[in-house]
């Protein structure tokens, strides 16, 4: 499967998700979207995010080593409110390579942690957040 067809999957999952008719037909439809998530299939240059807890820094995969491991940088911000939590997530890459790895539980997770929920790379979304209270 390419990157474009798992991206695909998922788009058409979330399409059908906001139409359920009973709780079962959403919690099937949620389960779907969990493994969709976690079937995709990463490329250079996708918009990715890096989860560091109450923290999310905006990244770009930069080069996919293998399958299950891939190099990502940070992009460019520019704070526009920080204690609001505002970010103008600029094309410019910045900082040194951090590695993910994809894990048995399907999630890709920073390469030397040994924990199956450390610092979490998403795929599927870009965002960048600053938690300001610490």
């Amino acid at each position: 499967m390419t990157s474009k067809e798992s991206f695909d999957e998922l788009h058409e999952i979330e399409a059908r998700l906001k139409n359920w008719e009973t709780l079962e037909e959403r919690d099937e439809m949620e389960k779907e979207r969990e493994q969709a998530i976690k079937d995709l299939v990463p490329e250079v240059g996708l918009k990715c995010t890096i989860c560091y807890y109450s923290d999310y820094r905006a990244a770009t995969v930069t080069e996919v080593i293998t399958a299950r491991k891939v190099a990502v940088r940070f992009n460019a911000t520019k704070c526009l409110d920080y204690y609001a939590g505002r970010y103008n997530i600029l094309p410019e890459l910045e900082g040194g390579t951090k590695i993910f790895t994809k894990r048995s539980n399907g999630k890709w997770i920073q390469e030397g942690q040994y924990s199956r929920d450390g610092v979490r790379l998403a795929l599927h979304y870009q965002r960048h957040y600053i938690d300001p209270h610490f």
